[in-house]
């Protein structure tokens, strides 16, 4: 049997020899993705993974927090155009300050006036279901008055003659317990309270 000795990847001949009768070979470094091939009866060497670089965390410069406190920075640059963008965001910030403002007021008037409605819309309904008990309770009273309406209409007249007569009594004039009342008697009582006598 021949073997044939060829020096791969920086493989001097001993080594070849030891590899093709199945000896181990001494380590050695194998460039990444470099295959190495071994004589017969040889274990295939693994490949070495070349080490990984550990990325560094790049260091973020310290910045100011807020927006007052880049304004402020940027009003005392030694930089115009950084003096002059710090003062137009200045502007900008005061405008979109206003116009939140605003919507926030809007927005709160337009509750208001939601609230406000409802509110009338529950005292209209409560209105409403009083009124109905009202005129529920107007509808059973007008049949007892419209039962008797000559009484209705002669009860004030009674009463008015019969203050006319204690007038009379009291003020010396002569007058019937019952009856028609004489026209002197009422004009002087008219007079005397300032009343208007029904006829």
């Amino acid at each position: 049997m021949t073997t044939t000795m060829t020096p791969l990847n920086g493989t001097d001949r001993a080594a070849a020899v030891r590899a093709a009768h199945g000896q181990p070979a001494p380590t050695q470094h194998i460039p990444m993705g470099i295959r190495v091939t071994k004589g017969p009866g040889a274990s295939p060497a693994t490949p070495t993974a070349a080490p990984e670089d550990t990325p560094s965390t790049p260091t973020t410069p310290s910045t100011p927090h807020g927006v007052e406190d880049l304004l402020r920075m940027a009003a005392g640059s030694d930089l115009a155009r950084t003096r002059h963008l710090g003062a137009k965001i200045a502007g900008l910030v005061e405008d979109l300050t206003a116009r939140i403002e605003a919507e926030q007021e809007q927005r709160r008037e337009r509750e208001a006036a939601v609230a406000q409605r409802r509110e009338l819309a529950e005292a209209e309904a409560t209105l409403a279901s009083q009124l109905a008990e009202v005129r529920q309770k107007l509808r059973g009273t007008g049949r007892d008055s419209a039962a008797s309406p000559q009484r209705s209409k002669r009860r004030p007249g009674a009463d008015q003659r019969a203050e006319i007569r204690a007038w009379a009594v009291a003020n010396g004039f002569e007058v019937a317990d019952r009856g028609r009342i004489s026209r002197q008697i009422t004009e002087a009582y008219a007079a005397a309270t300032g009343s208007e006598v029904a006829r």
